[in-house]
């Protein structure tokens, strides 16, 4: 599936790359047809903890049936009505739901980023800024003692 698809004009996410989709498809128009397969790409995005620019990988492995028995309206989304007598399937659609729906919602660059310092906005992850850890404020204390002193 091409960067240029107008599938994507849309899309809340910026392809990096063109997504690549291996499937299989089995059955028949009478009984409905199966497809499987895996699609894999790329998206840019930002870690949400320091701002870095990422391009994680998106991969996700399919099960999509085209029933002639469903309507469009059943809400599963690996279901999908198959018109009668079509001699092809359009699996744009589908395939790009499934790639939406497996972009990560909050990408890290790492599972360890320390983010952004608060004060001073510097990357922790290149190392301490030096900004000085103010003193809680004491009125807090009755309540930082209910709570074990943590």
């Amino acid at each position: 599936m091409s960067r240029e698809d107008p599938l994507w004009q849309n899309a809340a996410v910026d392809l990096a790359t063109d997504v690549a989709v291996q499937a299989v498809a089995e059955g028949s128009r009478i009984r409905g047809v199966v497809v499987r397969g895996a699609l894999m790409g790329r998206v840019r995005s930002l870690c949400r903890r320091c701002l870095a620019p990422l391009e994680p990988e998106v991969v996700d492995e399919f099960d999509l049936l085209f029933d002639p028995k469903v309507s469009e309206s059943e809400g599963d989304v690996s279901l999908y009505a198959l018109a009668p007598g079509a001699d092809e399937l359009d699996l744009s659609r589908p395939l790009g739901e499934r790639f939406l729906l497996a972009v990560p919602a909050y990408p890290l660059c790492r599972e360890d980023c320390r983010g952004l310092c608060a004060r001073c906005g510097a990357n922790l992850n290149a190392g301490d800024c030096g900004c000085k850890v103010e003193e809680a404020d004491p009125r807090w204390g009755p309540l930082h003692a209910l709570r074990g002193g943590k």
